[in-house]
This record gives C-alpha cells, structure tokens and sequence, in this order.
C-alpha cells in the first residue's frame, strides 16, 4: 500500500514520483526511535503534499532542482520546528487548532484535491490550488477547446471504477467466506494494487496504438545522477528565501502533528493506552529528519496506513523498522515495473484515498453544539478553498479565539436558592427554591478578569435591582477559578458601592488558590468575617440574624 500512496503523494506535492518513496523509508525509523504510539505509520500525506504544492506555487516549477531544494528546506524546517517543541515539552500547543478548525481546513484540502486531481485523472496539467484557480484555468481551456486526453481519461477512470468498488467487493466476499476482520481491512487497504496492475495493463494494451496518449511515469531513478540522498546543492539553497518559508514550515509542523496526533489517540483509545504528546513531537521531528536524507519532503502520521498497520498485528513501533526494512529491500524491484504505470492511475489512487475525508457531518454537529464552532469549520473551510492553507488556518485560529473571548466575556449569573430540605443550592429559574426576605446569593459560573468583570457588576446589579429590599449580597464563587488584577480591583470598588447603599457583601465557596491570590493581594483581609466556606453556611449565618457561630473563614 505504501508504494501506490508514496507515489501519488509526491506527484501530488509536485515533486519527482521516487520522493515519495525514498520519503516512506527513514520517516518509519527514525519514528519507531522515539514515537509513543505502537500503530501509527509515518510518510508522506495528502494534507501535507497539498500543502507543500501550495506553498511552493509560484516559487519554482514543480519538479525542477530548484523546487525540490525548496521542499527540502520544508521537511528540514519540519524536523527543527517539532524538535524544539517536543525538547521544550510544548506538546500542548496542538490544542491551538480547535476540532473545527482541523476538520474544515481537512475537508476544504479533501475537496481541492479532489477537483485537483481530476485534471491529470483526465490528462490535463494542473489546474492551480485554490477554487478561483481552478475555475479560471478550466474556462481558459474550454475555451481554447483543450479537452482531455481519452487515452488518459479512460485508463483514469476506469482505475478510479475498479479501486471505488474494491472495499465494497472485498468485504462482501469476506462475509460471504466468514473471514477476520482484520484480514478483511488488509485487503481492502491493499486492493490498489490490484487497481495500480490493471491500470498498466490496460495503458500498455492502449499504447499499442498509434495516436492514443497515455502518460506513464516513467523511469523512477535511484542512484547515478539522481543520488539516494536528498541534500539539495549549496548552490540552490543559497537561492532560497528562508523568510518566506518561515510561516508554512510553521503551519505545516503544526498541522501534521495535529493529524498525527489524531490517528495516535484514536489507536490508543482502541488499546486503552496513553499518547505522549511531547514524544510525538520527537518522534515526527526524527521522522521528517530522515526525510530529508532520504526523500525531502514533509511527512506525517497517516490514516490510512495506519489502519493498515494495526489490522495487520502491528504490537510496537518495530513494525515500522520492518515495514521500512521490506521497502528497501524492495526498491531495486520494484522500479522498472513502476515505471509503467499511467499517471492517471495514481491521480485515481489520490482521490479513492482522499473521498472518505469529503464529509459535512461536522459542520452539522459543530452547529449543534455552538454556532460559533460551525462558524470556525466554515471560516477555515473557506479560507483554505479560495485563499489558501495559510489563509484557511488563520482564520480559524482567529475565529476560535475571538469566539472563546467573547463566550468568556458574556458570563452566565444566576441567582440561587436552597432546595427545600436539603443543603443544595440551585439556579431559582429552574427549581422550585428558597429565597431569604433580605438576602440575595448570586452565583459567577466563570472566572473573573478584565475581559468580563463589567458584564458580571452589570449583572450583578440588575439582580439586585429587582430586589430593593435585599440587605445583604453573597457571591458565590464555587465556579471562579482565577481572579486578575483587574477583577480584585472591581470587586473592592463593588463592594464600596454596595456599603454605601446601606447593603453588605459576602462571598462564599472560594477556591483555595483563588483564596491565595486573593489573600496575597491584600483583597481577602478587606473582606474578614465575610468569607464563608459554603453556600449553606453563608444561608446558616443570614438566616440567624447575621450571627455568626464558627462559619466564617
């Protein structure tokens, strides 16, 4: 399976077919030396092709020396990007991407690839990478009258039949014959070859005929003037603008260990075992270094492969050093035979790949859950279809923070009552609870900082407001997990103004390290014998008069 997929991924990101699978050779090693997870496999990817094609546009032309010295410089820039992040244990940061965001920005990059791939599935030259792109080119060569080569058509399509209808079939005739399941997975993940053997059958029968064109890959060279390893020359490095290259190294570290890391806690919820996000990090920075002497272009965990891997008993990273073992063994075998395959057929292999990614689900269920998570699918989506990745993920990271700011600006408060019979205290507009005559206890469901602490005072004297009556105001602050500079300030100016209309303050239920803070910044001695630990002893302490029998803290 490696072989078909390591072919088409390169052609994908531009590059010369054997990048690809020099890139599937180092990757699993270098991998297996410091990844925590057992199944996952590592090599080139659709995302990151895609993203290397784009990144590249307009720099070089796709398969020159120029452009794979700047692929290079990605997949190197990769391996130092997650290195430091992974030795400064910043494995966190892949929470930047919220789901939304990976899940729009991965179903806009199924779907370019997918429109991408239907120009050499048709033989045509590429098409661009953006939407408007494509369209302007299609028109332009509609008008021009440039249709597609039938020769290439059809071996691409009928290769995209057969590989379509594979998992199908295969399937239905493990339930028929009673199979495993995990032989059954195997065999549908390694069905492309036998889509890949028809393909250069049929392209071979089509060639016997004068006139029909069909585009083969052609010689894969490995050793002579090609070399096995892939440092660029000085003299093309020297060329290269490192600033421009600086935000797309970032964006496509970040995005392949986002992926990656999805794969590996799937496999791991399965197994019941743990990912360790720092040796991840490692473990792709290793990788995408072994990329770089073999190969040269960016590489992450995949999907695909790794389903493979598992299904096929994989029980530690040794499988890698294995895999990887086979492939080079194989290389100097497999190579004339690789040279006559259709090109057509690999764009076939690329989008039956990359199908099962083209899914609106969810974008339905981020709306469910919070308009604004749908806005980041459809913001990031967007951004990547007609600008670009960069485009695409900055405008979700953007959304999702602007989103998470304003959620966080808009507290919810509540006023709370004690449950008849019960020391348990609950939001008055959704039980049936006790209220005291002179005394209101208002609940803060957030921490309290400069960005919301004027929306909580706003809503804090609207509730008191429609008490007049009320004497005495407790806070309950059991959901209030960080207090700033700012807030404390308030909270002693709120407290000033409710004394001076004749009402006093308490505050219940502090956490201890809120307590600390609040303690170290001289606000906690303002408020002595007016904290109580709890709700009900607070409601104990009213309730009596203001008398106070060992509640206080």
């Amino acid at each position: 399976m490696l072989v078909p997929q390591s072919l088409a991924y390169a052609l994908l990101a531009g590059l010369p077919a054997h990048v690809g699978l020099l890139a599937s050779v180092l990757p699993l090693v270098g991998y297996a030396a410091f990844g925590s997870s057992r199944a996952v496999s590592v090599g080139p990817a659709a995302i990151t092709s895609l993203m290397v094609a784009q990144t590249l546009a307009g720099m070089a032309a796709p398969g020159t020396e120029a452009y794979q010295a700047l692929a290079w410089c990605l997949a190197l820039g990769s391996a130092v990007v997650l290195g430091l992040m992974g030795w400064r244990r910043l494995g966190f940061l892949s929470q930047l991407l919220s789901g939304p965001v990976v899940q729009g920005f991965t179903v806009a990059s199924a779907l370019l690839i997918l429109v991408g791939q239907a120009a050499p599935l048709l033989g045509w030259s590429g098409l661009g990478h953006t939407l408007p792109e494509m369209a302007q080119r299609f028109l332009a060569r509609a008008r021009e009258g440039a249709w597609p080569a039938w020769g290439d058509a059809l071996v691409g399509v009928v290769t995209l039949i057969v590989l379509l209808a594979g998992g199908p079939t295969v399937r239905g005739w493990g339930r028929l014959r009673r199979w495993p399941r995990s032989r059954v997975e195997v065999l549908v993940r390694l069905w492309p070859l036998v889509g890949l053997t028809l393909s250069a059958l049929l392209a071979d029968a089509l060639l016997r005929y004068p006139g029909v064109p069909v585009r083969l890959v052609g010689a894969v060279p490995l050793g002579g003037d090609a070399g096995w390893l892939a440092v660029p020359d000085v003299e093309h490095l020297s060329r290269i603008d490192v600033p421009g290259l600086l935000i797309p190294v970032l964006l496509i570290s970040l995005v392949s260990f986002v992926s990656s890391m999805s794969v590996a806690q799937t496999f791991a919820a399965r197994q019941g075992e743990r990912v360790d996000a720092d040796r991840e990090l490692l473990g792709l920075s290793a990788a995408n270094l072994g990329s770089t002497l073999l190969g040269g272009m960016p590489v992450a965990g995949g999907l695909s492969r790794s389903v493979v891997n598992e299904a096929a008993g994989a029980r530690s990273p040794l499988s890698g050093l294995i895999s990887a073992g086979v492939l080079v063994a194989l290389l100097a075998g497999l190579m004339p035979a690789l040279a006559h395959l259709p090109r057509a057929a690999l764009a076939a292999v690329i989008i039956a790949a990359v199908s099962g990614l083209l899914t609106l689900r969810p974008l339905r269920e981020a709306w469910r859950t919070d308009a604004s998570e749908a806005g980041a699918f459809a913001g990031t989506a967007l951004g990547v279809l007609v600008v670009g990745f960069e485009a695409g993920i900055l405008i979700g990271m953007g959304w999702s923070l602007a989103a998470l700011i304003w959620r966080h600006s808009q507290p919810h408060v509540a006023e709370v009552g004690r449950l008849p019979g019960t020391a348990h205290f609950r939001n008055v507009q959704r039980h049936h609870a006790e209220r005291l005559p002179h005394a209101i206890l208002l609940r803060v469901d957030d921490s309290l900082d400069f960005t919301n602490v004027q929306r909580v005072e706003q809503a804090l004297c609207a509730f008191i407001g429609a008490r007049p009556r009320v004497q005495d105001v407790v806070l309950l602050m059991s959901a209030v997990n960080h207090v700033d500079h700012t807030a404390g300030q308030a909270l002693l100016a709120f407290d000033a103004a409710q004394r001076s209309q004749g009402r006093r303050l308490y505050l219940a239920e502090i956490k201890g390290p809120v307590m600390d803070r609040l303690q170290h910044a001289g606000i906690a001695a303002h408020f002595e014998g007016r904290v109580f630990r709890s709700a009900q002893d607070v409601w104990h302490h009213l309730d009596q008069g203001g008398v106070s029998d060992g509640f206080v803290i």
